[in-house]
């Protein structure tokens, strides 16, 4: 198992997620935590295994949305209880899983975000949401071609002048929750949905350390964000933060997995032809990496 630099994050090369020892596991997590996104490709399409690879990374957050098999079938009666994927004895393509695509089984949607745009955005959406990781695999044939993208802020505020570091110190964004901006187009009964636990209006501090002690910023700006103290600061860091060098593209094959944080990196998608929605199919799971596996 190699580790290889990318734009954003690290991909791991020579890695059958399949045969991961503990300290594999282990070393996984501490890589993540400090490059704050990692990529395995040449994966197989199974559940089980990526599941495993997400559980041990923290605590899995999303079960109660986990309402299809790998197929899109649907899956009932799933509720909030947590299945370990260390100690499941079913079939890998029962096991439960939240897909997002726009394909449909029998007419009835199989997905999430399956319309619209997906613009840059992150799954934390307040400082009491502690799903503060998310991850994601390809798989089925239509993700290919497709692409997300990735921004690590931490790389950002490391190029930045000291000036405009010195300019971030002590600010903090105020935010307003706003799926119909960084998600227009959702389907009505997601946003619906989405909006039922919403803290509508919330703050966080600019300037943030990963778990590993990076320093980055909280710039979900498409949640209606301002900082009152310096109204211009907002529009000198979208110039600053999505230069090339600190982005890194993932074009999807079936299989891939892409791990992020979700403090200090925003991902989007880079396709929204509903054409292409409607084959692209990922599975999602989120978790919180401050919890340990048990």
């Amino acid at each position: 198992m190699k580790v290889i630099d990318l734009n954003c994050g690290v991909e791991f090369v020579d890695c059958d997620i399949e045969t991961l020892s503990d300290s594999e596991y282990n070393l996984i997590k501490e890589i993540f935590c400090n490059k704050l996104l990692i990529v395995f490709k040449n994966q197989k399409r199974k559940t089980i295994p990526y599941m495993k690879l997400v559980t041990r990374l923290g605590e899995v957050a999303n079960w109660s949305q986990c309402s299809w098999d790998i197929n899109g079938n649907p899956i009932i009666s799933f509720g909030k209880k947590a299945i370990d994927p260390f100690t499941y004895s079913g079939l890998d393509e029962k096991y439960p899983v939240q897909r997002v695509t726009g394909q449909k089984t029998k007419g009835i949607r199989s997905g999430i975000f399956g319309e619209g745009k997906l613009d840059w955005h992150s799954n934390m959406n307040g400082p009491f949401n502690r799903a503060n990781g998310v991850a994601l695999q390809a798989v089925s044939e239509g993700t290919i071609g497709t692409s997300t993208s990735w921004m690590d802020t931490t790389k950002a505020y490391e190029a930045m002048s000291d000036e405009l570091k010195a300019r971030c110190q002590g600010v903090i964004g105020k935010f307003e929750y706003s799926p119909e901006i960084w998600a227009e187009g959702l389907p009505k009964g997601q946003y619906e949905s989405m909006l039922v636990n919403k803290e509508p209006f919330y703050e966080m501090p600019l300037l943030n350390k990963s778990y590993s002690g990076k320093i980055g910023l909280y710039f979900h700006y498409l949640n209606s964000c301002s900082f009152p103290s310096d109204p211009e600061l907002l529009e000198v860091l979208k110039d600053h933060c999505f230069q090339d060098r600190f982005i890194y593209k993932h074009m999807w094959n079936p299989g891939d997995i892409v791990i992020s944080d979700q403090v200090l990196t925003l991902h989007k998608r880079d396709q929204d032809d509903p054409s292409i929605l409607n084959e692209r199919v990922l599975i999602r799971n989120t978790f919180n990496y401050e919890t340990s596996y048990n």
